[in-house]
């Protein structure tokens, strides 16, 4: 088992696209997830990356909590990059038995409207909600970030983030 919640369940609103271990320290390993669900927000798929240390496994049986840290990456970025590059972030994760959110930076696909400059349109979304046509009926990502996704991961990885949380970014995501 993936030790991913009830993501895997029948009427479940999420999609586990691939599960990787990653080292921690000594013998210890979390799990990476890459995870793909419709989000009511966007009106769209959204996928993210969540990183669950080994306690995770070990509490999900029981009510502790996991505390969660929201990683908001960057100006192009998507749910891949920060995980790609993040071996130190995991294995101190690890150590501290932490989760890590890592959400896509906007809304995707072909119907989403999206602009030919690098910082406007897909992949540049802001983590703010648009008011303005075209892009308000895609780019909520203030509320995906705010409220969809901790709501989400709350209820499909239970435990996570539901005592604790924290937000940072880079770049774009710091702002």
């Amino acid at each position: 088992g993936s030790g991913s919640g009830s993501g895997s369940g029948s009427g479940s609103n999420v999609e586990v696209l691939s599960e990787v271990s990653v080292s921690g320290t000594g013998s210890k390993k979390g799990t990476l997830l890459r995870v793909r669900h419709m989000s009511t927000s966007t009106s769209t798929p959204m996928t993210f990356a969540l990183f669950l240390p080994s306690a995770y496994a070990l509490s999900s049986s029981s009510a502790s909590s996991i505390p969660a840290l929201y990683w908001l990456s960057g100006l192009t970025c998507d749910d891949t990059n920060f995980s790609t590059k993040a071996s130190a972030a995991f294995a101190a994760a690890e150590r501290e038995g932490l989760a890590i959110v890592i959400p896509d930076t906007s809304p995707r696909g072909d119907a989403v409207p999206d602009d030919g400059a690098y910082d406007l349109g897909q992949g540049a979304g802001f983590y703010v909600d648009a008011t303005a046509e075209p892009w308000s009926a895609h780019y909520r990502m203030r509320t995906y970030i705010s409220e969809e996704l901790p709501a989400l991961i709350r209820s499909e990885f239970r435990g996570v983030g539901s005592a604790a949380k924290s937000i940072c970014g880079h770049s774009m995501g710091g702002h």
